[in-house]
């Protein structure tokens, strides 16, 4: 639910008011495929590298809000980018100990 988001991907993940799909949109894919499609909506916000909100006196608040919300979900993207990395290191290490665990001595001779 839209008021129950604390975060950028709760937030993305949000279907109304509704409690229909919510056992869908808890599971790690759908939130790192939610962090991924915020990453996306911001790209889409910017022009020529800066955003679309211009830096004037008239809206100067709105230009501050859309770089500081910008900013946040940079670095939460980012984060989970850094996570999903590190776990699919860790997998492939674990993967490469067992299989190391099971050759033996012998089995190395040339």
């Amino acid at each position: 639910k839209v008021k129950d988001a604390t975060d950028a991907a709760a937030l993305a993940l949000a279907k109304g008011t509704g409690t229909a799909n919510d056992e869908k949109l808890t599971t790690a894919e759908s939130k790192k495929d939610a962090v991924i499609a915020a990453g996306i909506a911001l790209k889409a916000m910017a022009k020529d590298g800066k955003f679309i909100v211009k830096d004037t006196g008239a809206n100067k608040t709105e230009a501050e809000s859309a770089k500081g919300v910008a900013a946040s979900a940079v670095g939460k993207t980012l984060s989970t980018l850094i996570i999903a990395i590190r776990n699919t290191v860790d997998g492939g290490l674990k993967k490469i100990n067992e299989v190391l665990a099971t050759v033996k001595q012998e089995d190395k001779s040339v």
